[in-house]
């Protein structure tokens, strides 16, 4: 299986969890399909996938809340009709969600080897030396 496949496959799982009918439901749904795309994206990279990262995406999935996709998903349940008007937006939003954060972390891994960034003491240790001054 490639990581591509996988970011697909939990890209369309998100956007389907968008019908299920169940307020609130729908999106916490969609945010255990992230958060298991991370972990398989994890163990496809061997990576580990530890409490700190899950709260990273968590963090994360939860920032993708925007204004736009809460109102998409409330107007879904104003009336009978609205539920299908709105579940098409709502399952947009979060399937593109779901994919940019899924190349956010394949981007990550290759990078870096984990899913969560490096600290800045870490990062700083593992810069390149600092080039001499330059000569006029």
């Amino acid at each position: 299986m490639h990581a591509q496949d996988v970011i697909l496959r939990h890209t369309s799982l998100a956007g389907a969890s968008m019908v299920i009918p169940v307020p609130l439901l729908d999106m916490t749904t969609a945010l255990t399909v992230q958060v298991r795309m991370a972990k398989k994206l994890c163990v496809l990279y061997g990576a580990e996938f530890n409490r700190t990262a899950a709260r990273g995406i968590v963090t994360g999935a939860l920032g993708g809340l925007s204004p736009g996709s809460v109102r998409a998903t409330a107007l879904r349940y104003l009336s009978f009709a609205s539920y299908f008007t709105g579940t098409l937006p709502s399952a947009g939003l979060s399937a593109a969600y779901t994919y940019v954060l899924g190349e956010l972390l394949l981007e990550r891994l290759i990078a870096n080897g984990r899913i969560d960034l490096p600290s800045p003491r870490e990062s700083s240790s593992s810069a390149a030396p600092a080039l001499p001054p330059a000569t006029a």
